[in-house]
């Protein structure tokens, strides 16, 4: 073998190796693949839905009625709460019961102002006596904190410890509906909406106005329902716009003997509803669908008529709400009158476009109110299960050194039970040396690699409908460019 030719193979070989160590060394993510985004697992649909009823004041406590679905039926589970907890009562007047995270809130007036229970068994976790003032509402931040308005205020509620905290300096009075948005909460009373910092506990701003209730749709837009008017609010930078009633169709009243009220949004459309008409007791007989995207109204959505029993029917307390996954609304009636117009409740379900599904009774005397299986239940308002959780999609972060890239974290989270102003996320890179800019703004994320090549990782942290989950994922800045 020629000796010369030896040595310059081996030669090359030598010099391959280091050239491939150096390359390893300068760009240690080279044969980093691409992981591509999770694929979200399919909606898990509701096993069923609540209603908090007021009950017969003076003759019982406030009550909750669970709806479990079974075909095209519901079987009905009546006085749910005390089913699952023998002894054990809700307050007096229940007006608000709603889920978020691992529990279900229920509000009464007097009493038992507040009692906390399991969402999934309806187990008592906690009652609360003293809220400072008459219960009203209910509305979770987070994990952690919460807050309740009442009669006389806003205080906040510790999540973790199920224990109430300070009140609100500078909101007095009777407070309704609550709403979150931006790191802030907008909180209705009759003559104005309180703005709130949910990080401080301080009231930070009001808008003067005369007002029944207040909601949010899907867009993120705090609305308000004024006595004459609607508010559209921006919740960023607070500036607000007045839009005339459709056809001079306002919203019932809900002061004197508050209620949560008809007005509520879709999750699934930019759209809202009310009942028309009535007054603080009810009374109203027809719902309002208006579609923010078009500007335009369908003030003939949907009108009681003539109940089984040949009496004209009409909401009772907050009256509807939408489903959050099916987009259906579930309806409270019962006949329009007074005295024994109480005693007959139904159930409509409806679709979104204003056709009925289903309707069914409300029956479940407890011997109380005479002969006869229907019952005065006073009904307060429906709420949901949060069948499904928050998924993070987002698997790899991967940038050239130098590089800016937006992450639109709206699209890479999905909670098919929320609307995405109102889910929070956050980042945290375990080396933000590798990067030279790192903002994360109304869901989007954008970051500008520095210099040089590396690899780190970034914990995502989301929390929807009170349930916190994160994920931690790759964060490379290569430049091969197989894995751009």
């Amino acid at each position: 073998m020629n000796t010369k030719s030896f040595n310059l193979w081996n030669i090359a070989l030598l010099s391959l190796f280091i050239c491939t160590s150096c390359n390893d060394s300068n760009d240690p993510t080279q044969e980093s693949n691409i992981i591509e985004d999770s694929t979200p697992t399919p909606p898990v649909a509701a096993k069923g839905f609540f209603v908090a009823n007021e009950d017969w004041f003076g003759h019982d406590e406030g009550t909750v009625n669970y709806f479990l679905k079974n075909g095209d039926n519901y079987d009905i589970t009546y006085r749910a709460y005390r089913n699952a907890n023998e002894g054990e009562k809700l307050g007096t007047t229940t007006a608000f019961g709603t889920t978020w995270g691992d529990y279900i809130y229920f509000i009464s007036k007097q009493g038992t102002r507040m009692v906390i229970a399991d969402a999934k068994t309806l187990k008592k976790k906690a009652s609360i006596t003293d809220l400072q003032g008459d219960g009203r509402y209910f509305i979770g931040i987070d994990d952690q904190k919460g807050y309740v308005s009442t009669s006389r205020g806003i205080i906040v509620f510790d999540i973790a410890q199920l224990k109430t905290g300070n009140t609100i300096e500078g909101i007095t009075g009777e407070i309704g509906n609550m709403c979150y948005a931006n790191g802030r909460i907008f909180a209705v009373s009759s003559r104005k909406i309180y703005v709130v910092d949910a990080h401080t506990d301080r009231l930070i701003h009001t808008i003067e106005g005369s007002f029944n209730s207040i909601t949010q749709s899907k867009d993120g837009t705090i609305w308000g329902g004024g006595s004459n008017k609607l508010m559209k609010i921006n919740p960023e930078t607070l500036e607000t716009t007045e839009i005339d009633y459709p056809d001079g169709q306002k919203m019932s009243n809900v002061w004197g003997a508050w209620n949560a009220g008809s007005f509520c949004a879709s999750t699934q459309k930019n759209v809202l509803y009310w009942a028309s008409g009535g007054g603080m007791f009810g009374g109203s007989k027809s719902i309002v669908q208006y579609n923010i995207d078009t500007n335009t109204a369908n003030t003939n959505f949907y009108k009681l008529g003539i109940s089984d029993e040949g009496k004209q029917l009409c909401f009772y307390g907050a009256g509807l709400r939408v489903d959050p996954l099916t987009d259906e609304l579930i309806l409270t009636v019962c006949h329009d009158g007074w005295g024994d117009s109480y005693l007959y409740n139904w159930i409509y379900k409806i679709n979104n476009e204003g056709q009925e599904i289903t309707h069914f009774g409300i029956k479940g005397n407890n011997g109380t109110a005479g002969e006869g299986d229907w019952y005065y239940w006073f009904p307060a308002i429906p709420f949901f299960e949060d069948a499904n959780k928050p998924q993070i999609l987002l698997n790899q972060i991967l940038l050239a050194p130098g590089e800016t890239k937006t992450i639109n974290l709206n699209d890479k989270v999905v909670d098919y039970d929320n609307i995405q102003p109102t889910i929070q996320k956050s980042v945290e890179f375990a080396n933000k040396d590798l990067f030279s800019k790192i903002n994360l703004e109304n869901g989007k994320l954008t970051i500008t690699a520095g210099n040089t090549t590396g690899e780190t990782t970034c914990t995502i942290d989301v929390i929807s409908n009170g349930v916190r989950i994160t994920k931690t994922i790759q964060a490379i800045i290569t430049a091969n460019s197989k894995v751009q």
